[in-house]
């Protein structure tokens, strides 16, 4: 099951304690995580999916989504007794109590900041087809479903409340459904999504039959340059057949991507090809020619022609790089 992971201007923990308030990224962390089932226990639970954001960020908090991540992973596989549904609810209450300990020792700058998605994909063994899924949010993230070229904003399922502040309860509600083969999810950070929708990317991977990941690489640099400092996550997750195209494709490694950096001026490159020229022409030998020959060499029209055309090649060449 290929699963597709971009991350798009990522600032380093070490780049964003040294810049200051409002610079790229220095206000934002965003993190993608997924697990798949490692025994015959955790397998019937299936894989599970997450991607979290948080905003305004303090030094306290680098590792908030990475510790609740954890939390999620280690109580949903823990509680492999009860069905997925229900192994997720439970991990959820224990969520909750961990934010609720943290709002109690007085850290509550991650309130309203705190963006999370957690989705579980359960293979149905018994249909031989299909998966079940389960999934929650917390924030403006958005989810959607692509199913034979149409888009389906799955996440308008969900009833958003306010946070209930006692007890804490920031993961509320879970949508349960099924998935058919070569269905495709899609997990946005808000940001990343209006970028999908504004530079019609969305409507390009609706086009296509089974989502590669050299089509999807290969897409998204053709908008590298209008990324900006647009920030954020894609994570897709494809439920191809395994006799298709694609089937053997996997990104096993995490995608950057950030703005083309503007290359440094070398007079050595723009030299190059006009050397190389030059070493292709015929050298005469002078030292062994009479002083008439030289003469002749040295008004040849032609040669002259030939130096003054690179010459100006070269002159406009170099203007052109600068400006």
């Amino acid at each position: 099951m290929p699963i597709f992971e971009f991350h798009f201007n990522p600032l380093k923990r070490e780049e964003r304690s040294l810049s200051g308030k409002g610079d790229l990224n220095t206000d934002l962390i965003f993190e993608s995580f997924y697990y798949e089932p490692k025994n015959i226990y955790e397998r019937k639970m299936g894989g599970l999916y997450m991607v979290g954001t948080l905003r305004n960020v303090l030094p306290k908090n680098l590792y908030l989504l990475k510790n609740i991540a954890k939390l999620i992973k280690e109580e949903y596989y823990k509680k492999a007794i009860f069905t997925p549904e229900r192994s997720l609810k439970e991990t959820l209450k224990r969520a909750n109590d961990y934010l609720e300990e943290m709002a109690k020792r007085g850290d509550v700058s991650w309130l309203g900041n705190l963006g999370f998605v957690i989705l579980a994909l359960t293979p149905q063994r018994k249909i031989r087809r299909g998966f079940k899924l389960n999934f929650t949010k917390v924030g403006e993230m958005k989810i959607l479903l692509m199913r034979t070229g149409k888009i389906i904003d799955v996440d308008k399922k969900l009833k958003f409340r306010d946070i209930e502040p006692y007890p804490l309860k920031v993961f509320g509600n879970i949508v349960s459904g099924r998935l058919a083969e070569n269905d495709l999810v899609m997990v946005f950070t808000k940001d990343i999504f209006a970028f999908f929708q504004k530079t019609s990317l969305m409507e390009e991977i609706s086009k296509q039959a089974y989502l590669s990941e050299t089509w999807l690489k290969n897409a998204l640099n053709s908008k590298r340059d209008e990324l900006g400092n647009t920030s954020g996550i894609f994570l897709a997750i494809s439920l191809i057949k395994e006799t298709a195209p694609f089937s053997g494709e996997r990104v096993s490694k995490r995608e950057i991507f950030l703005p083309k950096p503007s290359r440094e001026f070398s007079l050595k490159e723009i030299l190059m090809p006009f050397l190389e020229a030059l070493k292709k022409l015929e050298k005469p030998k002078i030292a062994l020619l009479p002083r008439q020959k030289i003469r002749e060499i040295a008004s040849n029209k032609k040669l002259v022609l030939v130096l003054s055309f690179l010459f100006i090649l070269l002159l406009g060449f170099i203007v052109f790089r600068l400006f």
